[in-house]
């Protein structure tokens, strides 16, 4: 049975594409900045970070349309780029980043973004391979984006594979200071399910607010700290793929 976790469900979904001239104010919310592998984190702060034993890796940005193995691929199932509508700035790019470990304790990426007053749309996207549903342990996600719960959700076999969906909502900030951005994941045994974001993005708007925002420390907290303390999106279906796959010559 799907499993998902709604913090609420007053955040307001959007999907209106911006004017080119907004910035994403997430540094390389779309990951194509770094090169393809566990080191092309470029601008994202990484922790509790899997040992690499077996089949236990690290996140790692892989590219598009490519059957290339781990690190720089989906273990031989091509992943397309995403083609959700979204209202992040970024052009849909080569890269994403993939959540793969499978017995990750709390495995994060994370920055801190500095920010005033004002209303803010954030938002991201995900995906889920077809061959993680031969997987038979399930995972979790949990995203905060400028420090809005934007999703936390059980990754299961019953979720739909194959598809970029896309969360967003608004929130506002009355306090000028830093705000934390950060996915989470955790899996609970070999092989486990797992997933790709991309398009990770926080944008100044004058569209209405339906949450409030904290400040976050300037001091990046542990995830099993954050508190569940705003509305958040349902991530709509979750599934995913992996070790079963065939890699290409």
């Amino acid at each position: 049975m799907k499993s998902i976790y709604l913090a609420a469900a007053a955040l307001a979904l959007g999907a209106t594409v911006p004017a080119a001239a907004v910035t994403n104010l997430i540094v390389n919310g779309s990951f194509e900045a770094g090169a393809p592998g566990v080191g092309g984190f470029t601008g994202w702060a990484k922790t509790n970070t899997p040992s690499g034993v077996g089949s236990d890796q690290a996140a790692s940005v892989i590219g598009y349309n490519n059957n290339n193995s781990y690190p720089t691929g989906a273990y031989g199932e091509a992943v397309t780029p995403d083609n959700a509508v979204s209202a992040s700035p970024d052009a849909v790019g080569n890269q994403g980043a993939y959540f793969v470990g499978d017995q990750s304790v709390n495995e994060s990426i994370s920055q801190l973004t500095y920010l005033g007053v004002g209303n803010y749309r954030v938002g991201f996207s995900y995906y889920l391979t077809a061959n993680g549903l031969a997987n038979v342990n399930n995972a979790s996600l949990s995203g905060t984006i400028i420090g809005t719960t934007v999703a936390s959700t059980s990754i299961t076999g019953a979720s739909t594979a194959k598809t970029w969906q896309y969360a967003s909502g608004v929130g506002h900030i009355s306090l000028a200071g830093f705000y934390n951005t950060a996915f989470v994941f955790n899996s609970n045994g070999t092989p486990s399910k797992d997933v790709v974001i991309d398009r990770v993005f926080a944008i100044a708007t004058t569209d209405t607010a339906t949450v409030e925002i904290p400040p976050t420390p300037t001091t990046v907290p542990e995830p099993t700290t954050w508190a569940m303390l705003l509305a958040g999106f349902g991530l709509t279906g979750f599934a995913v793929r992996r070790r079963t796959a065939t890699v290409a010559a």
